[in-house]
């Protein structure tokens, strides 16, 4: 029983991982090329950032009916489906001629995007034995992490080394996708199978009603979390699109130097994102972890926006901002799954991320905004801001939450 345990445990990290390896590493396919659509298509920042807007907004503003279609026909099939959509519209885009043939694609791209949390958090909550869902999450989200963190590199590396420039690199990776949809679709159905033979825990599974511990769908906990994400997604939405541009104008740095230092913020948070498994699982205290690194980040964001740095301590301060971000996610991730049961995980998970989704596309617009302003500077305070106000927000959930939730 141990090894079928294991074997079905193996299936569901390789399927999520994989996904959200991919759903990372699209998501920041765009913000790389940024310069040359400005100078291909004749827009403005605002109207790039536009673009991260509608990416996010769309796939946010499904997440929560996704959670729903999640609980009721299976995450493996609906995880497999955003798959496909998303790896075929980022790689047409490097088929596109004009600015809103390219804002469509986005937009689909982001109903392909929707299914990724709801789905993989699914998966994990049923199969991942409880012990070790620390890490499970801490693995999950180092590997959507790290996906985003190769992106930009990835993507100027293709777009360098063929003629063909920045088409290739989208319909290379577009290829990518695919390849990694027909592995999914395999795991998917072996996964599938094994969850079909475990017609007792199943049957649990379906019969369990929530507890007077747990939480029942749009509380007041769960509507804190909505702000959090609201609130996290306006910090990470802001520094993925537009950290190199800002330090660029802020600190007078070159794009080599600018894309180091942004480089620097998405491996550290990667990494970070590991870091905070291990506290997760060991010491609990995932209110206080969340605490100090919310606001560690935000002071260092503060500094960058007012203090003139040498480029080292710039790219540290950076990788200081990532490691922040990092480090706080597993530990949301426990404090949420504590405040939700199981079977209400696909809901639960949809409307939440929807928070992060709103977040995310709307400040690349309001950040790309400010910077046709000259204001590049506002990115890091405002995003500061947001951090202090994310702390705010899983401070109150824990506060309100029912006091078994709340000892997590």
């Amino acid at each position: 029983m141990a090894r079928q345990g294991n074997h079905k445990q193996t299936h569901a990290m390789g399927l999520v991982g994989a996904g959200h390896f991919m759903s990372h590493f699209y998501g920041l396919t765009l913000p790389p090329m940024f310069p040359i659509f400005k100078a291909e298509f004749g827009v403005s920042y605002a109207a790039l950032g536009l673009l991260m807007a509608a990416y996010g907004l769309i796939g946010g503003l499904l997440q929560a009916p996704v959670g729903y279609l999640v609980d009721r026909v299976g995450p493996s099939r609906v995880l497999i489906a955003g798959m496909g959509l998303i790896a075929v519209s980022i790689g047409a885009i490097g088929l596109v001629d004009t600015y809103w043939a390219l804002f469509v694609l986005a937009l689909l791209a982001g109903i392909g995007n929707s299914v990724f949390h709801p789905a993989d958090y699914a998966i994990l909550a049923r199969v991942i034995n409880q012990r070790a869902l620390g890490r499970a999450y801490s693995i999950h989200t180092f590997v959507g992490f790290f996906g985003g963190s190769v992106a930009p590199m990835t993507m100027i590396a293709i777009a360098a080394a063929t003629v063909w420039g920045w088409r290739a690199a989208f319909i290379a990776v577009g290829g990518v996708g695919i390849v990694v949809l027909v592995a999914m679709i395999i795991k998917g159905g072996l996964l599938d199978a094994e969850l079909a033979t475990d017609r007792e825990q199943v049957e649990k599974d379906a019969a369990r009603k929530p507890t007077p511990g747990g939480l029942s769908f749009l509380t007041p906990p769960v509507l804190l979390f909505f702000l959090f994400f609201v609130a996290f997604g306006m910090t990470s939405g802001g520094l993925f699109t537009f950290t190199a541009t800002a330090l660029m104008q802020v600190h007078g740095v070159d794009l080599s130097v600018a894309n180091t230092a942004f480089s620097g913020l998405l491996f550290a948070l990667a990494f970070g994102v590991l870091a905070g498994g291990v506290v997760a699982d060991r010491l609990g205290r995932h209110g206080l972890v969340t605490a100090i690194a919310m606001l560690g980040g935000a002071a260092v964001l503060f500094l960058v926006a007012s203090v003139q740095m040498p480029v080292v301590i710039l790219v540290l301060a950076m990788a200081v901002v990532g490691l922040a971000l990092g480090a706080v996610l597993p530990a949301r991730d426990m404090l949420l799954r504590a405040m939700t049961p199981t079977e209400q995980t696909g809901k639960v998970v949809g409307f939440v991320f929807v928070g992060l989704s709103l977040g995310s596309s709307v400040s690349p617009y309001l950040f790309g905004w400010l910077i046709d302003q000259g204001e590049a500077s506002l990115l890091f305070v405002l995003c500061g801001v947001f951090m202090i106000c994310a702390m705010l927000a899983t401070t109150a959930a824990q506060a309100v939450a029912p006091r078994r939730a709340a000892a997590v």
